[in-house]
């Protein structure tokens, strides 16, 4: 064989195999459902191209609301989502398919109370109006328990549904409402320009489903081996986060439009010392957690929090030791 052919054949042989390797890659699509630091783990995953290790080529998006992630999860046009498990409590309560894999966190993080700065103790907020997304979404949930702790009324405040962090950041800084709750880094800038802090929730340890990495039954049962190469895929992106942090808040950054050192800096230190490894979803917080919304939402009252868990595949990667190994 002269030399020429034996180019020829090489050159064939490397292209077949890059081919197979291409054909071998499961395409996901994951979506992430706010521009705030607490989604890192599949843009780190993306940018960093730790789904590929996994033999995952994901697509990674952003996609407000709950309707329309919920009825993109049904269709079949997306595979996971990462969010917080109160906005699909309600749609599994209608029976709805979804299965929590696992969530980084157990209780509320990274949410703070921020008011003016007229006022010092949450007992100022009788009579004040009070900023949320929209009634009957997590942020009424948790300002309604703060509330409750220091007992006062639901009848003793206004409610405001001024929209998502941006618009309820505007809301309070043009003085149409006097207090409303955000993630951190977004208080941040509020707090320099003079507004309080008086309460961060993660101290209050209230029961929920933080960070989670969610999916079908139905992809599950249809695709069980790209389900648990997504997971390695996420596990490995958060501990990048927690190893790598000046790459993590370049990512960020550029995600969230945010060249704020403090800000960055801020976000990169919540994922690492916030987050519950291995991140198994607590059932008796999900359970805490349905319970007080079903306290404005009757018709979840009966949803039983282990038909929208599946805790096996984290289950399989912690007792064999993968999870350990990662982390270690």
């Amino acid at each position: 064989m002269t030399g020429r052919k034996k180019f020829g054949l090489a050159l064939a042989t490397t292209w077949l195999f890059s081919a197979l390797h291409v054909e071998a890659a499961e395409k996901v699509t994951a979506v992430y459902t706010s521009i705030t630091g607490a989604y890192a783990p599949l843009w780190v995953g993306k940018e960093r191209k730790l789904f590929d290790k996994y033999g995952i080529e994901a697509s990674v998006v952003y996609m407000r609301g709950t309707i329309p992630t919920s009825a993109a999860l049904a269709n079949g046009e997306i595979d996971f989502i990462q969010a917080g498990a109160s906005t699909y409590i309600p749609y599994a309560a209608r029976g709805g398919d979804v299965a929590l894999l696992g969530c980084l966190s157990n209780i509320v993080l990274d949410y703070v109370l921020l008011v003016h700065p007229s006022i010092r103790r949450v007992e100022g907020l009788r009579g004040k109006t009070i900023g949320i997304s929209r009634a009957g979404d997590q942020t009424f949930y948790y300002i309604r328990e703060i509330l409750r702790r220091n007992n006062i009324g639901l009848n003793e405040v206004r409610f405001v549904q001024t929209g998502q962090q941006p618009e309820r950041m505007a809301a309070l800084r043009h003085g149409l409402v006097v207090a409303t709750i955000l993630n951190t880094p977004n208080n941040l800038v509020l707090e320099q320009e003079g507004f309080r802090r008086i309460l961060e929730m993660e101290e209050m340890k209230i029961p929920a489903g933080v960070r989670c990495l969610i999916t079908t039954r139905k992809f599950l049962r249809q695709r069980p081996a790209t389900a648990e190469n997504f997971v390695k895929g996420w596990l490995h992106s958060v501990r990048f986060i927690q190893t790598q942090k000046k790459e993590t808040m370049e990512i960020i950054g550029r995600y969230t439009n945010n060249s704020s050192a403090e800000q960055l800096q801020d976000a990169w230190q919540s994922l690492t010392y916030k987050t519950e490894i291995p991140p198994y979803v607590s059932l008796p917080n999900l359970q805490g957690q349905v319970q007080m919304m079903a306290e404005e939402q009757t018709e979840i009252r009966k949803l039983e929090a282990g038909k929208m868990v599946d805790n096996s595949i984290m289950k399989k990667l912690d007792e064999s030791g993968w999870i350990k190994g990662l982390f270690q």
